[in-house]
């Protein structure tokens, strides 16, 4: 990769980051009003560093952090460099006022809510999936069991709805102009019905103190009842996200056990078909993971949802500790770049808006696309 072509587009500096990882300092330092990872959902290796929620690149776009001590890209202090030259200033995003706050029951906020970002408030409602309870039906490429019983044993395993209520209201009063978003997410249910209508009554309480001044995004496994979509769409959040994860449907069954069990692939794509008939147009997002998958199957289920009013959004697979596919590897440029180039045609033809359109999320480059920085990459 050509050093200007980095300089000169942010979001190619993302990718190769999210694709290639970044070697940090031993001595970098995270100040007070910096964002620190809060392990809610860990996917970087071992170390002893203390790392940054995030980096916040020029223009503003947002990049997760994954470790790699032989990577080119280097970051000490607030410097980015490759091969050794500098190539951007860096910020870090900061840290919420309600992080620093302690419950009324003791339970420190930062344990209940994190930033996501610049402007997305984000809780994980229940911090265990169903899937991991019986051996091999977890997702491959998931690590949410092993960061629960290894780097995230401090995170609360399932939130009470009081205390969540009780750190929302602590962010709408200190925080107040620093998110636009809510992100609610959790594992898999045993039930995925009952697991909608524990997440719709979180949500529900929430919208009572929060009213109109942020928008909510749920990331769910699909209820199997039509009944509980209406609900979804009438009551529930502003957005919703069901992951396919992958389009091959041989994949599907073989990376995602679990979701194949409880819903299978052919019901999956039905609740999508009925989904876009019920919510609003770009109100619906799958997600897939990059980089399992042949580009033409990538590309054909782009298009699926694209033709559907709902917006394929694009993380690239990163081999996480205590997985299967820890020795996978990750997807080349060339992959990612045709995979967005295709992104970008589909989803302008029909007219697509990504869920977070202002800054993005961290682990993929939805927003980016969006904003054109992919229409020459060549």
């Amino acid at each position: 990769m050509e050093i200007n072509k980095l300089k000169n587009n942010p979001a190619m500096i993302k990718l190769n980051l999210l694709i290639n990882g970044v070697n940090i300092d031993k001595n970098f330092k995270i100040c007070k009003n910096e964002a620190l990872e809060k392990y809610i959902y860990d996917s970087s290796i071992t170390t002893d560093l203390i790392l940054p929620s995030e980096i916040i690149l020029p223009n503003s776009i947002i990049s997760n952090i994954f470790l790699e001590n032989n990577s080119l890209f280097s970051l000490k202090e607030r410097y980015l460099y490759y091969k050794n030259e500098r190539l951007c200033n860096i910020k870090l995003t900061p840290e919420a006022n309600f992080s620093n706050c302690i419950l009324s029951d003791g339970t420190p906020a930062s344990r209940i809510a994190v930033m996501y970002g610049i402007d997305v408030f984000a809780i994980f409602v229940n911090r265990h999936c169903s899937y991991f309870m019986h051996k091999g039906e977890g997702c491959y490429f998931c690590s949410i069991d092993y960061t629960k019983k290894n780097k995230g044993k401090q995170n609360i395993p399932e939130l009470k709805l009081k205390n969540v209520i009780e750190t929302l209201n602590i962010a709408l009063e200190k925080d107040k102009g620093l998110f636009n978003y809510i992100l609610i997410s959790s594992g898999a249910y045993n039930n995925p019905n009952k697991g909608i209508e524990h997440q719709l009554n979180y949500i529900k309480s929430m919208k009572k103190i929060s009213g109109r001044s942020v928008r909510y995004h749920l990331v769910t496994i699909p209820p199997t009842s039509d009944e509980l979509l209406y609900s979804l769409a009438e009551e529930g959040p502003d957005s919703i996200a069901f992951d396919i994860e992958v389009f091959d449907p041989n994949i599907f069954k073989k990376y995602c056990p679990g979701k194949e069990k409880q819903i299978g692939y052919e019901r999956f794509l039905n609740i999508f078909e009925k989904s876009s008939k019920i919510f609003k147009k770009n109100a619906v997002k799958a997600g897939f993971v990059c980089g399992l998958e042949s580009i033409e199957t990538l590309s054909e289920g782009m298009n699926f949802f694209g033709k559907l009013g709902i917006h394929p959004s694009l993380n690239i697979f990163h081999p996480d500790e205590g997985t299967p596919l820890f020795n996978y590897s990750r997807p080349s440029i060339e992959y990612m770049l045709e995979g967005l180039s295709e992104q970008n045609k589909i989803t302008k033809s029909y007219g697509l808006i990504p869920i977070f359109p202002e800054f993005g999320r961290r682990s993929s480059l939805d927003t980016e696309v969006y904003k054109g920085f992919f229409n020459e990459t060549n």
